[in-house]
């Protein structure tokens, strides 16, 4: 597939700095104060969660850079692999600018983290429609899959929460699911951009893992809320991708993306 590679090194170039000077920064400007501002809110509980959870997506998030880094040597380079790099980069970068806004959000802060994810969703969309022109209903479906994988972390991180706030066992035997759903679907959208073969059988195994591990949770906490749990959106994202996946038309469209037909190749620069 034909790609601008000189484009390429540049967004991943910038996609490095990002990475690691953005979520350095938004790391040391906002950790404190969600901290502080969790435990003000008599949750600590939440705090324990922001101790671990947002260290973890700094660390995934200057990893990412270093990734981005990689990738813009193989675009400068003209190497075949700076894409499948670039856009692994693109997705980590894109769980640990997410996910880190939340607490900040849900408490009246300024979300520090949008340094990161901004820029990501920005890059994710020049790779698949300038870099490399991707089918758009390829980037369309990548898109869903990149949603159901933040939301069914979201839910492995929320299943700890009431594990800290209750030791319900029902919590503890789901939790680790979630996140074995939102690593599926990770490597999902990765391989849909690259039109991995293999990647129909991963993405049927992150969607029903997704359903194993989220149903149960929305179900419960919706009984138990009087109202749509936010639980509910990885599963239902599960759901609407295994739909696509295994419809006549949705399997259609992949299997010609995966062997080549169905795209949208722009010229190299």
């Amino acid at each position: 597939m034909k790609q601008r590679y000189t484009a390429g090194g540049i967004i991943s170039l910038i996609g490095a700095l990002v990475g690691i000077v953005g979520v350095f920064a938004a790391f040391l400007l906002a950790y404190q104060p969600m901290m502080n501002a969790k435990l003000a809110a008599g949750r600590p509980d939440e705090a324990l969660i922001i101790q671990y959870a947002i260290p973890f997506l700094s660390d995934v998030g200057i990893a990412s850079g270093v990734v981005w880094a990689v990738a813009a040597y193989g675009f400068f380079r003209e190497r075949a692999w700076a894409w499948t790099v670039a856009t692994t980069a693109n997705v980590m970068t894109l769980l640990a600018g997410f996910f880190s806004m939340i607490p900040a959000v849900i408490e009246g802060l300024f979300p520090a983290f949008i340094v990161v994810f901004g820029p990501g969703l920005v890059t994710y969309f020049l790779l698949t429609t300038y870099v490399r022109r991707v089918d758009g209903r390829i980037v369309a479906v990548s898109l869903f899959s990149g949603m159901a994988y933040v939301t069914a972390f979201m839910n492995g991180v929320a299943a700890t929460d009431k594990i800290i706030l209750y030791s319900d066992p029902f919590m503890i035997a789901l939790q680790r699911l979630n996140w074995l759903a939102a690593l599926g679907w990770g490597v999902f959208t990765v391989g849909l951009l690259n039109r991995k073969a293999w990647v129909k059988p991963v993405g049927l195994g992150a969607g029903l893992m997704g359903l194993v591990a989220g149903v149960p949770l929305a179900v419960a906490s919706t009984i138990e809320e009087g109202r749509l749990s936010l639980f509910s959106p990885a599963p239902l994202l599960a759901l609407l991708l295994l739909a696509v996946l295994l419809a006549p038309a949705g399997s259609r469209m992949v299997i010609r993306w995966l062997d080549g037909g169905s795209t949208a190749d722009g010229a190299a620069a």
